[in-house]
């Protein structure tokens, strides 16, 4: 319920969810896997082919969760193919998903390397930054992500999330905000300003933007527990106390859970 695990389910569904989202199953996605294994095999395909559907089977298999499979694919097609920033990138979301956190970030360092406006390697790289709490590095990439892409609404809200962790709530504020245009229903950006409303005092904004997310995320006891010590803040003690214990019913280390985050 911290703002690492959120940003890490954020990219957790980045990762496996969009071919999904399009309307591919994974009995699809297996049948695309079958495909690029029979190119692979073929003594008719060129080499290059073979690379190419190599590396297309690795995102395929990382994609449906099988990334001890993934990295021998992209390991094999960087041997040959050693300046492919993509495939390093790829290599090391499924690095990171075995809890290989080092070996990761030395991939996407080696991505930007190669290519440095790379933006999925600026943000899986400022993922691992938050995930180790060093938040100003996160900012960083992500501005250089922003910059390449002002459209991409998970940079501008995980660009909030660190900005919140540094106690910057305006400018957390603002990239909510910002992100909420791009993806309007997201509920759980919506709940993170209403914590930044909060920390500035902002007790009436913070309560609606609260009350929306509960309502777009009903049993997510983050923005419960906060709307609870908002509601105490603002002078309903009874509405408060509510909140607070529906939350912890739910959750019960909430109170440590949003402590993390610097809210109390």
């Amino acid at each position: 319920m911290s703002i690492a695990s959120r940003s890490a389910g954020v990219l957790v569904a980045v990762m496996l969810v969009p071919w999904v989202a399009q309307g591919q199953g994974v009995t699809n996605l297996d049948a695309q896997i079958s495909a690029r294994t029979r190119i692979i095999e073929s003594r008719q395909s060129t080499r290059d082919e073979q690379l190419d559907a190599q590396a297309e089977r690795g995102v395929l298999f990382r994609k449906t969760g099988r990334f001890d499979l993934a990295i021998v694919d992209l390991t094999e097609v960087l041997r040959s193919r050693p300046q492919a920033d993509d495939v390093l990138v790829e290599r090391g979301m499924a690095l990171k998903a075995t809890q290989q956190p080092d070996a990761a970030m030395a991939d996407f360092d080696a991505a930007l390397r190669i290519k440095a406006d790379n933006t999925n390697a600026l943000r899986q790289r400022a993922a691992e930054y938050r995930a180790r709490g060093r938040f100003a590095e996160a900012v960083r990439d992500l501005n250089r992500a922003i910059g390449v892409d002002p459209q991409d609404p998970w940079a501008a809200s995980e660009r909030g999330l660190d900005h919140f962790s540094l106690h910057e709530y305006g400018d957390a504020i603002v990239d909510f905000s910002r992100a909420l245009e791009l993806t309007p229903s997201s509920a759980w950006t919506i709940a993170f300003r209403g914590a930044a409303q909060y920390q500035l005092g902002h007790y009436d904004a913070a309560l609606a933007d609260l009350d929306r997310a509960i309502e777009l995320d009903a049993f997510d006891p983050w923005p419960i527990y906060i709307r609870g010590l908002v509601k105490r803040k603002a002078g309903d003690s009874q509405g408060g106390e509510a909140d607070l214990k529906a939350a912890l019913a739910i959750w019960p280390d909430a109170a440590a859970g949003v402590a993390k985050d610097g809210i109390r």
